[in-house]
């Protein structure tokens, strides 16, 4: 079975808390082996025979039954994940900055009105770069204080 690579959106972060030895339990019980979980970030790593969008449906599914958290997953494979590292258009700023820059992972290609909107509400110096089913973001005054929608 192909080892993949689950990330889950906004997790833990305010109310969404999640409990990872549970969200690991409940995938473990569901089937898919070989389950890890990185600190509290919600990301997941397992072997599974599923892929891609059929993969993100049914973690979704499973979480929002189990933990009744309805959340956004995004599953990619190693070579995929390497293929984001090695396009990122940043590269010289996060080497220097990598808390700085952010992969918003997508399931599409923003559309030009969403690019659009981005660029409208983003600050002097933030970048924001299409990616394969991916956004870079380049945040130089931290995400803190941006204002990007």
């Amino acid at each position: 079975m192909p080892r993949q690579i689950a990330l889950l959106r906004g997790v833990n972060l305010g109310k969404r808390q999640v409990v990872m030895s549970e969200l690991r339990g409940l995938v473990e019980g569901a089937g898919y082996s070989n389950v890890r979980t990185l600190i509290a970030s919600g990301n997941l790593i397992l072997d599974a025979k599923q892929k891609g969008a059929k993969l993100e449906a049914a973690l979704e599914k499973l979480i929002l039954d189990g933990l009744g958290l309805k959340t956004d997953v995004f599953v990619r494979n190693g070579a995929e994940l390497d293929a984001i590292i090695a396009t990122n258009p940043f590269k010289a700023f996060t080497k220097a900055n990598a808390t700085f820059t952010v992969v918003n992972f997508m399931r599409a290609p923003a559309t030009a009105d969403e690019m659009a909107a981005m660029q409208r509400t983003s600050l002097a110096g933030e970048e924001i770069s299409q990616g394969e089913r991916c956004l870079y973001i380049k945040f130089p005054q931290g995400q803190g204080p941006s204002k990007l929608k």
